[in-house]
């Protein structure tokens, strides 16, 4: 390649190439064009690339490239588009990228940058569009960037940016497009918002994306002045103070509204008619009043709307509310975690979450749209009377939720229509009866079903280890089931989570529960659930944060031209044709689970936790050694049934268990010594059982106190009092014998001490007298034979001690 020196465009994009960049593309010094984008290359920037002068488009995004940016980039003077994003380019952004001062297109995005936004930066003046985010850049942003006066777009969101926003950003007049998102920025609007609205032909900003940061003051009172403006997100800051009317005065193309999880209160006259027409708008954690804001029936291009936890809307629906639902069934509504009151309404939308409210009465039995709703949560409400057939209709339905209510009677069969795509069923803690409900037979896509907390009775049909190949949670506790678990249990291969305890089982635990794969290895978070309409494409729900697409009316305009715009539209892997939203929709699926002695909502992780509960029953017979092949099971209870048997005796290859109760058994024999091996056990219970021996030591063994193990008479040791055989019997005439000899040779050498002691202080004194011949004589055969004496006994003390040590090794 480097032999063709002649060579002007080169364009090698999406060509499945592999390896390096050679350093001989360096000789191709006449290059104007390069694209090696959506391929495999590996390595470096070579430095060699600095020597193509003439460069004006370089395009190496979408590969695996490493190392950093080589200071020689700051060669290429004409260079007038730079992307480099979405590789694993590391180090600070090359301060020579200041030298190019043709670039009208930079993108560093999704690397690994570390360090400060060059201030050099600022030196591109003919610049346009800049893309930092994803990274990890710290610091402030420079004031340099003021000088960037053709700017347009200048998105730096997701780093560690920090300080305030430089005064110099509202010299930016030609910026249309602004995200700095998820960084730590602090400080006020208001200066930003000062500097645009001077700008001579107004500010042209269009998208303002600042949420999850630390902003803080008061809403900056000229927001209206961003008359251009479609997007707002000042979302999860500090902000405080009033929002009124004039605040949006003269927003009228505003469609996306966020302010959620802010201080702001919301001051609207009753009869404000907004300027705007909104497709997405989000005030959760804000204040609005106490009624419904009737302003609402003027946005009927609306597809979210969220007032969750707000602090006063307590007063009922609105008459208009079924309404304006049935003629927009494609909102997302969420306003839980209010007060509001009365009936529910008659008309649905495609996600609907009333829970966490007061609404009272009965469900309605003919929803007036029972086609529309995908999503239907009325769960903590008090809603109540017989369980009524609606669901039947809806059967669109993917989620329904109706758990801690007043519902009551037996669970109505469908006839021919019911909801064929239920994912998530939630009934629990409400006063629902009768056998186990045979409708559920035809929900073949079901993955968490909750009927726990009510008076169900009978037996668990055998077709539930047939009809549910999806299911992950079943949840059945606190009923009145009865007979054996059926063995085809082990069917359901995608179970995590199984809660059959508080209820009336007979039986042995089923073998069969080898079959849970989804146990058998550590689980991750990976599920979703998909909704898609003809005008949100598409919608995605999951227990973690939420993707929202938007249609743009204009996607050619996100890119530079006409050939990578036909790039995405291939590979769709290029840039967004779509205005994308991140967020965190309030609809999440969970389970209850009681383990290491408390009962807690699993939410966040609830794809990844896994656990079996039969325990308050009254199953019989040996804990099946197949139970030890579920290595990934995190809590297992089977307490206060008539198991018997010793314990599994290999349980330490159930590496992640971290919470085990087996108490209020019949269990025998010696604890396994396995269970010391288990690392993540923090939770253990095993007393009032009948087990022996010696409790076995180390690991989280030495954690426990005493009651893990009370009410087994046979067992000992730490923490409980030690065996038989293990006390140390202090007055037997061995140890005497021992003892006394300890006491002599501690004698001896104590006068040696002193001996040594009294002959080095006596040395010092002989000194004046060593003139006199035979007192030296004297004095000196003494001292011999002090030495010799002390010699003698030393050695017959030590040779005795020897034996004696020697022959207590040879005794059994």
């Amino acid at each position: 390649m480097g032999n063709l020196i002649y060579l002007e465009y080169l364009d090698l994009h999406g060509s499945n190439i592999s390896g390096e960049i050679p350093p001989s593309m360096g000789n191709l010094i006449r290059l104007e064009y390069l694209d090696l984008s959506g391929n495999y290359i590996t390595g470096g920037i070579p430095l060699s690339m600095g020597n193509l002068i003439c460069l004006e488009s370089l395009y190496l995004h979408d590969n695996n490239i490493i190392g950093e940016v080589p200071l020689s980039i700051g060669n290429l003077i004409s260079l007038e588009y730079l992307d480099l994003s979405r590789n694993h380019i590391i180090g600070e952004i090359a301060s020579s990228m200041g030298y190019l001062t043709s670039l009208i297109r930079l993108d560093l995005s999704s690397n690994e940058f570390y360090g400060c936004i060059p201030s050099g930066l600022g030196n591109l003046v003919n610049l346009e569009e800049l893309r930092l985010f994803h990274n990890n850049i710290s610091c402030q942003i420079p004031e340099s960037i003021g000088r960037l006066h053709n700017l347009m777009h200048f998105d730096a969101s997701a780093n560690n940016l920090m300080g305030q926003l430089p005064l110099s950003l509202g010299d930016l007049c030609n910026l249309t497009d602004l995200d700095l998102s998820l960084n730590n920025i602090g400080g006020e609007l208001t200066n930003l918002l000062d500097g645009l609205s001077k700008c001579p032909q107004g500010s042209k900003l269009k998208y303002l994306q600042l949420q999850d940061n630390k902003l803080n003051g008061l809403a900056p009172s000229n927001l209206w002045q961003l008359a251009q403006l479609r997007t707002l997100d000042i979302s999860s800051n500090s902000l405080q103070g009033d929002i009124t009317d004039a605040h949006f005065s003269q927003l009228t193309d505003l469609y996306y509204l966020n302010t959620s999880y802010n201080s702001l209160n919301y001051i609207l006259s009753d009869d404000w008619i907004p300027p705007f027409n909104a497709l997405w708008i989000d005030m959760s954690y804000c204040h609005l009043g106490t009624r419904f804001p009737s302003w609402i029936q003027t946005q009927t291009a609306l597809r979210y709307l969220s007032f969750y936890l707000e602090l006063g809307l307590y007063e009922n629906i609105p008459n208009w509310f079924s309404d304006f639902f049935l003629e927009n069934s494609l909102i997302q509504l969420d306003v839980s975690s209010n007060n509001l009151s009365g009936q529910l309404p008659c008309s649905l939308s495609i996600v609907m979450d009333l829970s966490n409210n007061s609404f009272e009465g009965m469900i309605p039995l003919n929803y007036r749209n029972p086609e529309a709703v995908h999503i239907l949560l009325l769960s903590n409400n008090y809603i109540n009377g017989c369980l009524p057939a609606f669901f039947c209709n809806l059967t669109m339905l993917r989620v329904l939720h109706l758990s801690n209510n007043y519902l009551s009677g037996e669970v109505p069969n469908c006839n021919g229509s019911y909801p064929i795509s239920l994912h998530s069923l939630h009934m629990n803690k409400n006063n629902l009866s009768g056998p186990f409900p045979s409708v559920l037979r035809n929900y073949k896509e079901l993955v968490t079903l909750d009927l726990g907390g009510n008076k169900f009775f009978g037996e668990i049909p055998n077709w539930v280890g047939r009809s549910f190949p999806l299911l992950k949670f079943l949840r059945l506790s606190s009923n009145s089931f009865d007979h054996a678990i059926p063995t085809n249990i082990g069917n359901l291969t995608s179970l995590q989570v199984l809660d059959l305890s508080s209820n009336n089982l007979i039986g042995n635990v089923p073998s069969s529960i080898t079959n849970f794969t989804s146990m058998v290895v550590k689980q991750n978070y990976s599920d979703q659930l998909n909704v898609t309409d003809s005008y949100l494409t598409p919608i995605v729900y999951s227990a973690l944060s939420r993707q929202y697409y938007y249609h743009d009316p204009d996607p050619e305009s996100h890119f530079r031209d006409n050939h990578h715009f036909s790039y995405y539209r291939e590979n769709n892997s290029y840039g967004p044709p779509y205005v994308e939203f991140d967020r965190e929709y309030h609809f999440k699926d969970y389970i209850l689970i009681t383990a290491k002695g408390s009962t807690n909502e699993y939410t966040k992780v609830l794809s990844a936790v896994t656990s079996i509960d039969l325990s308050n029953n009254e199953l019989s017979g040996e804990i099946p050694q197949e139970i030890t092949k579920l290595h990934g099971l995190y809590f297992l209870n089977l307490s206060n049934n008539y198991l018997s048997g010793r314990i599994p005796r290999n349980i330490g290859v159930m590496i992640e268990l971290e919470s085990l109760d087996l108490s209020m058994n019949r269990l025998m024999g010696e604890i396994p010594f396995d269970l010391s091996t288990l690392n993540f056990l923090g939770s253990l219970n095993l007393s009032y059982n009948n087990l022996s021996g010696k409790i076995p030591t180390g690991g989280q063994l030495s954690t426990f106190n005493d009651s893990t193990y009370v009410g087994n008479e046979g067992l000992c040791g730490v923490p409980l009092p030690t065996c038989p055989g293990d006390e140390v019997n202090h007055h037997s005439p061995s140890q005497e014998e021992d003892e006394e000899d300890d006491e002599k040779l501690d004698r001896v050498l104590d006068y040696a001490i002193i001996v040594m002691g009294f002959i080095i202080g006596f040395w010092a004194y002989l000194g004046i007298i060593f003139i006199k011949k035979t007192t030296r004589i004297t004095l000196f055969g003494m001292v011999d034979k002090m030495y010799d004496w002390m010699y003698v006994q030393l050695s017959l003390k030590f040779t005795k001690l020897k034996l004696k040590w020697q022959k207590k090794s040879l005794s059994p």
